[in-house]
């Protein structure tokens, strides 16, 4: 019925335009109507002189109301009006209802203006003369607005909006334009930043805006106006479409855009990352400048008795490994905060952790998690059964009491007294072959000696570790150093060496005792230096391994010129009398004099050399340990023959739990993937002999083993640590807790 009060117009006497007030879905109905009539259609759009300037209105009028007999169809006048507001719609479309146009006609299609329909409604001329209403008014028109382009489909400019309008659409534009809208009659929403850009183009970006700066969110709208609104091209075109999680430190290090473009992947992808710590920082970070130093401090948080801690610990473990010397310090400092707790954060990567960890375990004690904090530092802490003929248990035991005085910074009065003991008795290590005698017997054929300067056999448990470690096989003379235990009479070995590739290494005699090493007693008294000598012996390791994989040495001989005392430092004791001579290295030994009143003094090589922990006079203290003297732990050296292990072995019980009695003890029986020398079983400290039974099963008597319980051991072929095995020892009854158990 609307549409004949249109053909009406265009037969009437009218000389006005027609106002027609007209709804969405009428809009394109109408138009494909009129286009069956005799009418120019006029678009508003083409009287804006450039992209983004308002349309003439005067030359459009002008146009309609001189043409010579004409019809006109006029779109977007309405749009434009309605973004112009009330006050200036009003006022066009009282010039335009007015209007003489002198024989012509104008049918003016208004969407968005129904607001303005009731005025005119109760003309009383209006449906005969001014216009009509078709449909119901109503507009769903809105514009999405920005100073800048928010992507590659967006409408820049009035002139483009208002063709878009002309065209028949009615849903939200996106647009930019310098055009003020705020007056529009339609709903704009203003887009005023690149991240608001961001959120409108991907709707469901939850990232906060706070997670970046403007430059960052501007570069990533930029992308995605160049790549269809796609992260995930973006994300491809940078290398972070997949193995997000590789090379974690490359692509965290820095504040570039590229580094935050990394952080905003991760926070996208968090659900489907492998690494738990890493998924549990990025579900408590929301920004970029905070993501780093969250990686680093984030397991503070988290209390060891937390059901996760873990495995958290394990993933952060691998993603703060190349991290920088100054981040780990700063990460100590604050990790400090509950002391009681700190231990379990700390990792063994880095030097200053590893520093930190001795610490703590010189003041509170080891604990048993340590094995998989630092797991070198369980290694050194292992007991070592020496295999010395009459000597075996008293070295073990004794180097078993000095590491953990070393470690705890304590020397004990038992353990002195001991010491004294034997610097007053006869020189029991003289039981011992010298290092010549042994290298004497050694076949040198392909050997490469490595000449580890103040290596002792306190390292001896940790050497093995190692030795499994990297899959070698290891052969340990312990030997005696010449006395005084100083290089310029312990250096023969090396001189005479003439059998192959040797070398000399320093750095552990430097750490010991040198101001290069780094370390200095007066500064700091806990004896974190420990944690360097445990590096230096791992290169060590690592060396020899690559040097008999290359295959031009069958033998990696490591040997040493003497061992050190750090439990002589720890003394501090300075003999209290004149000598005619003065000391040499920190007072362990001087140059013969006589008469000498000292029952700790051995004569020797024209020097008198002390035994116990005393000091002569004249020389300065030691930085962190000395050497020197004769006590066992600077006399008695190793000499390490490692080779390329063999086939891997496997070592099983036949039987995990077994009977125990409490007169002759029990009996395990091995089993060994292959057949081998010398095997043996190590527990609580001492050393069992097994009996070959057929080439893969072996028995082992434990006389001393007479209660029940559960028992880990390790077991041995020759100094080859090759496997460690759990049994469980029970009664008759057949229980662990039982009356017979309590008998003992």
């Amino acid at each position: 019925m609307q549409f004949i009060s249109i053909k009406k117009y265009l037969t009437s006497d009218i000389s006005t335009p027609y106002l027609v007030f007209i709804s969405n879905f009428e809009y394109t109905m109408v138009i494909d109507e009129l286009l069956h009539e005799d009418v120019e259609f006029v678009n508003t759009s083409d009287y804006c002189p450039d992209p983004d300037k308002v349309p003439d209105i005067d030359a459009l009028l002008n146009y309609i109301s001189t043409a010579q007999n004409k019809k006109f169809v006029v779109k977007g006048l309405g749009e434009y009006l309605a973004l112009c507001g009330n006050a200036e719609a009003s006022k066009e479309l009282s010039r335009f209802k007015d209007k003489n146009l002198i024989g012509n006609k104008a049918i003016l299609l208004l969407r968005g203006l129904q607001s303005h329909i009731y005025g005119f409604q109760s003309d009383p001329r209006f449906e005969n003369r001014l216009g009509t209403k078709i449909g119901n008014g109503e507009c769903s028109i809105s514009f999405t607005v920005s100073p800048i382009s928010i992507r590659s489909s967006s409408i820049f400019g009035i002139k483009a909006i208002l063709a878009e309008l002309e065209k028949g659409k009615h849903e939200n534009i996106v647009c930019s334009t310098s055009i003020n809208l705020d007056n529009s009659l339609f709903k704009i929403n203003k887009i005023k930043s690149a991240y608001e850009g961001i959120r409108y183009i991907l709707p469901g970006f939850e990232i906060p805006e706070s997670s970046g700066n403007d430059n960052f969110w501007e570069k990533l709208l930029d992308e995605l106006n160049k790549n269809n609104d796609s992260l995930e091209e973006i994300f491809k075109n940078h290398n972070l479409d997949s193995n997000i999680e590789n090379d974690f430190h490359i692509q965290i290090t820095g504040q570039e855009y590229r580094n935050w473009l990394f952080f905003i992947a991760l926070k996208i992808k968090t659900n489907n990352l492998n690494n738990s710590y890493l998924r549990l920082v990025l579900e408590n970070t929301d920004n970029f400048e905070t993501f780093r130093e969250n990686i680093l401090k984030y397991i503070i948080e988290i209390p060891p008795t937390d059901r996760r801690f873990k495995s958290l610990y394990k993933d952060r473990k691998s993603l703060v490994k190349q991290f920088p010397k100054f981040d780990i310090e700063d990460f100590i400092v604050h990790n400090r905060r509950i002391m009681s707790e700190s231990i379990f954060k700390l990792t063994d990567n880095t030097k200053k952790e590893r520093e930190e960890i001795v610490a703590w375990v010189s003041k509170n004690g080891i604990i048993s998690d340590i094995a998989d904090i630092y797991p070198n530092l369980s290694a050194y802490m292992n007991s070592y059964v020496f295999k010395c003929p009459f000597l075996s248990d008293l070295l073990t035991e004794y180097f078993e009491e000095y590491k953990y005085q070393k470690l705890s910074n304590i020397l004990k009065h038992e353990f002195l007294d001991k010491v004294n003991e034997l610097a007053q008795s006869s020189r029991k290590f003289n039981q011992l072959p010298t290092r010549n005698e042994i290298l004497d017997k050694l076949d040198k054929t392909e050997t490469y000696l490595y000449w580890l300067d103040a290596l002792g056999v306190e390292y001896l448990s940790f050497i093995e570790y190692l030795a499994k470690k990297y899959r070698l096989s290891i052969s340990i003379s312990v030997v005696r150093a010449e006395l005084p235990t100083i290089t310029s009479v312990n250096k023969d070995f090396y001189e005479k060496w003439e059998d192959g590739k040797k070398e000399k290494n320093t750095d552990l005699d430097d750490t010991k005792h040198k101001a290069k090493g780094g370390y200095s007693f007066d500064k700091v008294k806990l004896p974190i230096h420990l944690a360097r000598e445990l590096d230096i012996i791992s290169e060590v390791i690592e060396k020899a391994t690559t040097i008999l994989t290359q295959g031009n040495y069958k033998r990696f001989l490591i040997v040493s010129d003497h061992g050190a005392s750090r439990l002589a430092v720890l003394h501090q004791k300075e003999e209290k009398y004149d000598t005619e001579t003065q000391g040499e290295h920190s007072g362990r030994c001087c140059k013969l004099f006589q008469p000498y009143d000292l029952p700790f003094a051995i004569e020797e090589n024209n020097y008198l050399v002390l035994a116990d922990y005393g000091r002569f006079k004249g020389s300065r203290a030691a930085n962190v340990e000395v050497h020197g003297g004769a006590s066992l732990e600077e006399v008695i050296v190793p000499i390490i023959e490692l080779t390329l292990g063999g086939k891997k072995v496997t070592v099983k019980l036949v039987k995990d739990t077994v009977g125990v009695d409490s007169h002759v003890g029990t009996e395990i029986e091995l089993f060994l993937s292959m057949s081998l020398q010398d095997v043996s079983v190590v527990l609580n400290g001492k050393k069992y002999n097994s009996s070959y039974k057929d080439e893969n099963h072996y028995d082992v008597k434990l006389s001393d083993i007479r209660r029940a319980g559960v028992y880990n051991a390790d077991v041995y072929s020759g100094d080859n640590l090759i496997g460690n095995v759990t049994f469980k020892a029970q009664g008759k009854i057949g229980n662990v807790n039982t009356d017979f158990d309590n008998l003992f």
